[in-house]
């Protein structure tokens, strides 16, 4: 039997009850609950808790893999009126999803925007952009990481180079 609760037996058997005479010689006997056991103090590494903070940014910013958002651009088909359209439509598209990882990496993004360009008139040129990114990225003597800007960047000039109405 657990000495808690023999304490509380025992305090219960001298506790008077009613309607029972009680002795004028008898002293009176009162029960004191034992103090219940003190919860330990619990200490924070403070250490500790900063690194659960940034492993939570980390997380909302870590690159996604799932399927992108919102409304893809229009296919473009090599029209000159529509070079700023597709531009701009891909540059939102872009943003949407910014935090996933195929927009993230520009030789993926080139790739994505090349998904977008098709046609007989486009064809062509989008063969040669993406065996020119293939080339920069497999270069025995100077090999460009998949994660530089200057995939897309490259990109970006030699589309409106490409498909710009130069008499604009």
């Amino acid at each position: 039997m657990p000495e808690d609760l023999e304490v509380i037996i025992q305090g219960i058997a001298v506790i008077p009850t009613q309607n029972q005479p009680m002795e004028d010689d008898e002293p009176l006997q009162y029960f004191t609950p034992a103090t219940p056991p003190v919860a330990p103090t619990i200490q924070v590494n403070m250490a500790e808790a900063q690194v659960d903070k940034d492993e939570e940014e980390e997380e909302e910013n870590r690159p996604t893999k799932g399927s992108l958002k919102g409304s893809p651009p229009a296919k473009f088909n090599g029209d000159w009126k529509m070079v700023k359209k597709f531009l701009n439509d891909f540059k939102t598209y872009k943003f949407l999803n910014r935090k996933n990882e195929t927009m993230k990496i520009p030789t993926n993004r080139v790739a994505l925007a090349l998904t977008f360009t098709k046609g007989e008139h486009v064809q062509d040129w989008s063969h040669k952009m993406m065996k020119l990114m293939e080339e920069r990225l497999e270069s025995t003597l100077n090999p460009m990481p998949e994660t530089h800007e200057y995939h897309w960047d490259s990109f970006e000039d030699a589309f409106r180079d490409a498909f710009t109405d130069i008499s604009e």
